[in-house]
């Protein structure tokens, strides 16, 4: 980043990294340290975490500060209960309005889940398998699907993180692309069942955590740099000419 970030492309990198399982579950969220790497004022630093408190990936305690959301068994019944509804209706209407249409923006993302696997790009893959599920809801034109799918899938990635950070195998790679195919077949039965069906999947391939939260490199996860001035530049080269 070249430039001095926005709140809103604050908010989106420390979500994206909490959606694609860089941030654990439980790691505190420094508004100092958090600060210091974006070049920020803590007061704006607070101000994005308390939006993402509201979306439910962050947790702010009293006294303590906020921390990357732990969720709990009950939550994780709770996710997939939700998604199993939405990602239902999703299935649902792609397939009754695109059935007998290939859905290109799909098959390149299937290609793209693809090259992650046989590069055994593991961060690349859990982005992408998340992905397909928010851009299958952004196909509908529903904002009310895609902004809750959004959520839902960040709140996933949490859990997995949770609850099994290896858990690839819980994304058979052959079922992204069975959807797809049933879709584009307007086949709205099996669409579904398909659907459900990989939830279901990815919900049983969740397992106990087994590690603690390590101390966070914030600076790695987000490599946030900041030019320097001509102004300052300049005075660091007369400072240096003198030595």
């Amino acid at each position: 980043m070249s430039h001095l970030p926005t709140n809103q492309e604050i908010y989106e990198r420390i979500y994206a990294a909490i959606s694609e399982r860089r941030l654990a579950p439980g790691t505190k969220l420094s508004e100092a340290r958090l600060a210091q790497v974006f070049h920020a004022s803590r007061t704006r630093i607070r101000e994005v975490l308390m939006r993402l408190s509201q979306e439910l990936v962050v947790e702010l305690h009293a006294n303590r500060g906020a921390f990357v959301a732990r969720p709990t068994a009950r939550d994780l019944r709770d996710v997939f209960a939700v998604r199993r509804a939405l990602e239902r209706a999703v299935a649902t209407q792609l397939a009754q309005q695109y059935g007998g249409q290939s859905l290109v923006v799909m098959r390149s993302h299937l290609k793209s889940e693809q090259a992650a696997r046989e590069s055994n790009d593991r961060a690349a893959l859990s982005r992408l398998t998340g992905d397909f599920h928010v851009r299958l809801a952004e196909i509908t034109d529903n904002r009310l699907f895609s902004d809750n799918l959004r959520r839902l899938v960040a709140l996933t990635g949490l859990v997995i993180s949770q609850y099994d950070a290896l858990a690839s195998s819980a994304c058979p790679e052959h079922e992204h692309a069975d959807i797809v195919a049933a879709i584009e077949s307007g086949d709205v039965r099996r669409a579904e069942k398909l659907m459900l069906d990989h939830l279901d999947h990815v919900e049983q391939g969740i397992r106990a955590p087994q590690e603690e939260v390590n101390e966070t490199d914030f600076e790695a996860i987000f490599q946030v740099s900041v030019p320097v001035s001509p102004t300052k530049t300049g005075a660091g080269k007369r400072k240096n000419s003198g030595a």
